[in-house]
């Protein structure tokens, strides 16, 4: 039995500490975090609701399937301060990296040379844009993997394995929205195994897991959204409005994360066409979740996972047969494996998690004395909060805010300031959404959608496109600028007293 080293850091566990500390000091920076925040202290407060708390115009009704994630981060930011959902992330990063490093060495038979880091450096690259979001696909990232991790036991014999799924059916439909994949992962797994072998125990084998994948669908059904958790994924990504939000769209070939992306899928594609045995296990999943990944880059750290296990699946089987066959070697390969083997010993040696945990109990146990106050915690040259202060003196009213700022003045102002819009996006019917474009781009009908909303503020974005609503009110009038702060302004709807005789 190999012995590893608590102190010598191996590569993921290097990484994972880098990323625990960048992470973990990150000032709050992500709109969506403050919809989830809103969110969390709304559920703690008054429960679920179908109803939308926080607007007038999200008719389509509120389905707040990753509620988990808001309450969490609200019981975070009390016990830690502002640095509550950074440490959250930081620690749901590091712990993913180290698991994907556990679920590379299994599929490389326990060899982590060049080629594993390798494929894990390439990982990192389709990661990367995900890790300075306070988002909630940080959870559907670590219960990915966990789920990985749980199939790869059963594929090797383990059964009880399965057990884990219907609690990750439960968890995951709370926390997050991709939850849809585990049950699919287990289904596409257990039908490409019982291919792969062809016999009865297997196809019986089989069965079983296609029963636990059923078992985890239904368990989603028990969070408070009951059976619209069911429906709602595919709801979601029908929506005419989804189409439009970035990470929702094709793969952009203008990122790094993309092209890493691509050559973990065309290194696979190689792996397989190079190997004489072909594992169907894991090629059907992968096969379906990389070319969505191709259709919407959402799904690309996902999809990522399975192409490099089939990379180093279908290497090693590929090394097996050519050991086997006592092939002969070059210079280049000696060359190769030298470094390969001074590699491996390195990963082999080193166990290396005690870093990124200490940095994390570190940070954890400073802020846990010394909670920093939320505000001195929010990067203050992405989120207006001085524009919320001036919102929250006056009344309560209906705000005509962008997309993107609907999630933080919720959180910093109440949900008695109902917004026009947020990036929960799915609440609002078609016709809020067309509205919305009509105000931004100052289309025709744009006086009628304002009318239609007839707001008391207006929170604004000054740069383009948001200049053009500016410039079109004050034509109109009937505003006055009351705030500023960086690229956002707060105008008043100065509206016409009543007067008449008694």
């Amino acid at each position: 039995m190999r012995t590893r080293s608590l102190l010598l850091p191996g590569p993921a566990a290097l990484a994972a500490l880098v990323l625990t500390v960048r992470l973990g000091m990150s000032p709050l920076k992500n709109f969506d975090l403050f919809f989830h925040l809103a969110g969390g202290q709304f559920v703690l407060k008054n429960g679920f609701t179908r109803i939308d708390p926080f607007s007038v115009t999200g008719t389509a009704g509120w389905v707040p399937h990753e509620w988990g994630f808001g309450v969490l981060c609200v019981a975070l930011v009390r016990w830690l301060g502002a640095a509550g959902p950074a440490l959250l992330v930081a620690g749901l990063v590091a712990l993913n990296l180290m698991l994907l490093w556990t679920v590379l060495e299994r599929s490389a038979s326990g060899r982590r040379g060049l080629l594993a880091v390798a494929t894990l450096a390439a990982l990192l690259i389709v990661y990367a844009p995900t890790w300075p979001q306070e988002r909630p696909y940080h959870l559907g990232h670590l219960l990915f993997t966990l789920a990985v991790l749980a199939i790869q036991s059963w594929r090797a014999g383990n059964d009880r394995s399965l057990w884990v799924f219907p609690l990750l059916g439960a968890v995951w439909a709370n926390v997050h929205g991709s939850w849809l994949l585990g049950p699919a992962l287990l289904g596409a797994t257990a039908v490409g195994q019982a291919l792969d072998e062809g016999t009865p125990e297997a196809r019986r084998r089989a069965l079983r897991a296609i029963g636990f994948s059923v078992a985890a669908f239904l368990m989603a059904g028990l969070g408070p959204d009951g059976l619209n958790i069911y429906l709602y994924p595919l709801h979601h990504s029908l929506l005419p409005s989804t189409q439009t939000i970035v990470e929702w769209r094709p793969l952009n070939l203008d990122l790094a994360s993309s092209w890493a992306y691509l050559a973990l899928g065309g290194a696979a594609c190689f792996a397989v066409g190079q190997a004489r045995v072909r594992k169907v296990a894991i090629l059907l999943p992968a096969f379906v979740l990389g070319l969505a990944a191709i259709k919407v880059q959402r799904h690309a750290p996902f999809a990522a996972v399975l192409l490099a296990l089939a990379l180093l699946e279908h290497v090693a089987l590929s090394r097996d047969i050519a050991v086997a066959a006592d092939a002969p070697v070059g210079a280049w390969r000696r060359f190769w494996a030298r470094f390969d083997a001074l590699t491996a010993g390195w990963s082999d040696k080193a166990g290396g998690a005690l870093w990124p945990t200490l940095a994390l109990a570190g940070l954890v146990l400073i802020h846990a004395q010394n909670p920093m106050p939320f505000e001195q915690g929010v990067k203050r040259s992405v989120i207006p909060i001085p524009v919320f202060e001036a919102l929250r003196k006056h009344p309560p009213g209906k705000v005509l805010n962008p997309f993107v700022i609907g999630g933080p003045i919720s959180f910093f102002a109440g949900a008695d300031y109902k917004v026009f819009i947020d990036s929960r996006n799915d609440p609002f019917p078609m016709s809020v959404h067309e509205d919305y474009d009509k105000l931004v781009w100052g289309e025709p009908g744009w006086e009628d959608a304002l009318t239609r909303y007839d707001p008391d503020y207006l929170l604004w974005d000054i740069e383009n496109p948001g200049n053009i609503l500016l410039d079109n009110l004050k034509v109109l009038g009937g505003w006055r600028e009351e705030a500023r702060d960086g690229n956002y302004v707060l105008w008043i709807r100065e509206r016409a007293t009543a007067t008449g005789h008694p």
